[in-house]
């Protein structure tokens, strides 16, 4: 059933509610709390779920449902360890396992940012429940709950205000929120680097900007059975005791006012980044009002997989940009959220961060374009760069790229590319430019405007272990620098205003006349 099968969203700090010391101690002894025993359980629902578990599910979720199937370790979160009964997204009060229409319906939908894809279209509704009956043999827990499930009780809805906000944004903050998802909600908070679940593997809490990438829905009655019921075998507790309805749903909307859509949805994708043309001088400052002005286009990133060292859990998973120029140089805006502000130490693993906007040396003059991945041998591509080095601004710099193997870092003499940064809160925030013809270095690529020109990004975070070929990275986009109106456009309708105005007075005269004789 793939890759990773319920995992959590995320809410808040503390302990999860059902302690960690018992987990941990049945692993140790090498046998799982709770397991059934050997042969129990044999319906035929279930020798049919075992079949599809083993043709879908194994490879993540391992033969014996432990977690520990063979793509395992290159997958973050891990798969779900099914011998323990713990599991995350329910409808359940804290400390009942979840119902089958709980299976049920992150079977169907997947977990969004996570590995774990949605298998609704794949396999039958008669499937899915048998691969859920046999799951269900894995731990005691379930064959222990002889009533009816207990359910979080959705108490009525407080509407989102300017006062619930501000009062869920105090709450937030009062029950320590802030300290694993930080204090804008980008998972950057204090105790995020060295969270770990029950059994001891690390965990992220949620980037609370992202709603899409929630594992259990982005909808508020989903939030509010998270901050109910917590996430079981996490340090997300239940706030059941800590908060009542109204409380809860004030927390909810300031959560919520995070999103960058009311919706909850991902902006749309728009594979032309625009540049507007603007006059007079562009702002360096990434805070600057004028940026504000500028559309944002969003670009989805990925791990590099493809040629060793490989990044298979890369921090970043998309980047923010915004594009303008002027009859002198071009300006890029680029915003992305890291966790954590790197501290270069390669002796820890950790390196600086650093961002790279990717165009091929010359502009294509038909379909054929360099390799995504850093140019090829034939084709090569240009890179602007910037990366956090402890200054004030950081360090812009540029390259020349034929392969990931060819990446040659041009000389500081040689650099056009001016940049300055900054990292707020679980972002980072970065001006770039370049001017648009380089008559000095024709090695450059030389803007035009009018032209679509390939485009690609990447991304390093330093403390996850990112450098070199390790990185997020995007495909090919296009990059258009929109071309100055030319005067007819204002002309022409001032012309076509003139004669239609000419030739209704016409009308309205020679029918007057008519009528009059």
């Amino acid at each position: 059933m793939g890759l990773i099968l319920l995992f959590g969203m995320g809410l808040g700090a503390g302990m999860g509610p059902v302690g960690s010391a018992w987990a941990q101690e049945a692993a140790k002894e090498g046998k799982a709390a709770d397991a059934a025993p050997e042969g129990e359980a044999k319906s035929g629902d279930v020798e049919a779920g075992k079949k599809l578990y083993t043709k879908w599910c194994i490879n993540c979720h391992g033969e014996d449902g432990g977690g520990d199937g063979p793509a395992a370790d290159f997958l973050r979160p891990r798969p779900r360890n099914f011998k323990y009964g713990l599991f995350k997204i329910r409808s359940t009060l804290s400390g009942k396992p979840p119902t089958d229409d709980d299976l049920f319906r992150v079977i169907s939908n997947g977990m969004p940012g996570t590995s774990m894809p949605a298998w609704g279209e794949v396999l039958k509704e008669s499937e899915r429940r048998e691969i859920i009956a046999y799951i269900k043999t894995f731990s005691r827990r379930f064959a222990r709950e002889t009533g009816p499930p207990q359910l979080v009780k959705i108490g009525p809805r407080v509407a989102s205000s300017p006062e619930s906000i501000a009062r869920g944004k105090e709450l937030f903050r009062k029950i320590e929120c802030f300290k694993c998802h930080g204090n804008d909600g980008r998972a950057d908070g204090p105790s995020a680097p060295d969270l770990t679940d029950d059994l001891s593997y690390p965990i992220r809490p949620a980037n609370l900007t992202k709603p899409w990438n929630f594992r259990g829905g982005h909808q508020p009655e989903d939030l509010y059975r998270r901050l109910q019921g917590g996430l079981a075998g996490t340090p997300m507790p239940s706030f059941s005791d800590s908060l009542n309805n109204e409380q809860t749903w004030d927390v909810i909307n300031y959560v919520m006012s995070l999103w960058p859509d009311p919706s909850g949805e991902h902006p749309p994708l728009k594979v032309v980044l625009h540049a507007r043309r603007v006059a007079g001088r562009i702002p360096g400052d990434p805070e600057d009002e004028f940026w504000k002005k500028q559309e944002v286009f969003r670009y989805p990133l990925v791990g590099q997989v493809i040629q060793d060292p490989r990044m298979f859990t890369p921090s970043a998973d998309e980047i923010q940009v915004q594009a303008v120029y002027n009859e002198n140089e071009l300006a890029f805006r680029l915003v992305w959220d890291d966790p954590t502000h790197s501290l270069p130490d390669p002796d820890k693993n950790s390196y600086e961060d650093a961002v790279a906007v990717q165009f091929p040396t010359e502009i294509p003059q038909g379909a054929k374009r360099p390799y995504f991945l850093m140019g090829d041998p034939d084709l090569g591509v240009q890179l602007l760069r910037w990366s956090d080095t402890g200054g004030a601004a950081g360090t812009p710099g540029e390259a020349d790229a034929h392969g990931l193997a060819g990446v040659v870092a041009q000389p500081a003499s040689g650099v056009q590319t001016t940049a300055t940064g900054e990292y707020v809160n679980g972002e980072y925030r970065v001006v770039m430019k370049r001017p648009l013809a380089t008559p000095d270095h024709e090695q450059d690529i030389q803007f035009e405007p009018g032209k679509f020109i390939p485009v690609a990004f990447f991304v390093w975070d330093g403390s996850n272990g990112e450098t070199g070929s390790k990185m997020a990275i995007s495909h090919w986009y296009y990059f258009l620098l929109e071309p100055p109106l030319p005067r007819t456009v204002y002309v022409y309708p001032a012309v076509g205003v003139v004669v239609a105005a000419g030739l209704q007075w016409w009308l309205i005269r020679r029918l007057r006349r008519r009528g009059a004789s």
